[in-house]
């Protein structure tokens, strides 16, 4: 079954529902990732933990949202965030946004991972948005191999490695994709091998604001 790797980059105090639905559904959900302010910000806000607890107590995995720049930010920055996010929410995942695709960066990731997993990070997630080299599969638990728009969706191609990895290591987030089309895409992303995905019919600066209504409905067995 498709499982659901949710960018919640929305607030508990504006869409508390979602939030609440989200718990509810542990089966359908793999990973929330959390980012209250593109990454830690400055102070813990405290808003989020009761709808994070929630989650904990649900068993659903929770990842912290961190910009890694395409390997561009420090490294020793992108673990304080870790360390803010453990310190102050409790997670126990990581998601590297805007991670590279490119071998001569994965010395760096992998070096990343390593030091996430020190810190206590079980889960590791990497958001390349496109497929990347082959060699990043083996250091982190769920690769985003696609990020874009639905007619960007359709014409996809999907590299002949990924089928020697577990569908569960791969995710897709697409959006501006009308609800109706919503079983359609589900059932894609199974044909190309990603075991994860989230969908959206939102669009602009962040797509990611809210929990489509139909999006749980769509995947209930």
């Amino acid at each position: 079954m498709t499982r659901l790797v949710v960018p919640a980059y929305f607030h508990p105090a504006v869409r508390p529902g979602d939030w609440a639905e989200l718990a509810r559904h542990p089966q359908q959900v793999r990973l929330v990732v959390l980012n209250p302010a593109s990454g830690p910000g400055t102070l813990c806000d405290e808003v989020f933990l009761p709808a994070l607890e929630r989650l904990t107590e649900a068993g659903i995995a929770v990842a912290g949202y961190v910009d890694t720049g395409y390997g561009s930010c420090p490294a020793a920055d992108v673990l304080a965030q870790i360390q803010r996010y453990a310190d102050w929410y409790g997670v126990t995942g990581v998601l590297f946004d805007r991670a590279s695709a490119l071998s001569t960066d994965l010395a760096h990731y992998t070096a990343l991972a390593g030091a996430a997993r020190e810190l206590g990070m079980a889960t590791v997630a990497f958001n390349h948005g496109a497929h990347p080299a082959e060699g990043y599969a083996a250091q982190a638990d769920l690769l985003g191999t696609f990020e874009g728009t639905l007619p960007s969706y359709l014409d996809a191609v999907v590299p002949r490695w990924v089928r020697r990895w577990p569908a569960d290591r791969f995710f897709h987030l697409v959006y501006e994709v009308p609800e109706n089309y919503f079983g359609k895409v589900c059932r894609l992303a199974e044909h190309r091998h990603a075991g994860s995905l989230f969908l959206t019919d939102q669009g602009g600066l962040n797509p990611w604001h809210r929990v489509p209504g139909g999006l749980l409905a769509t995947l209930v067995p």
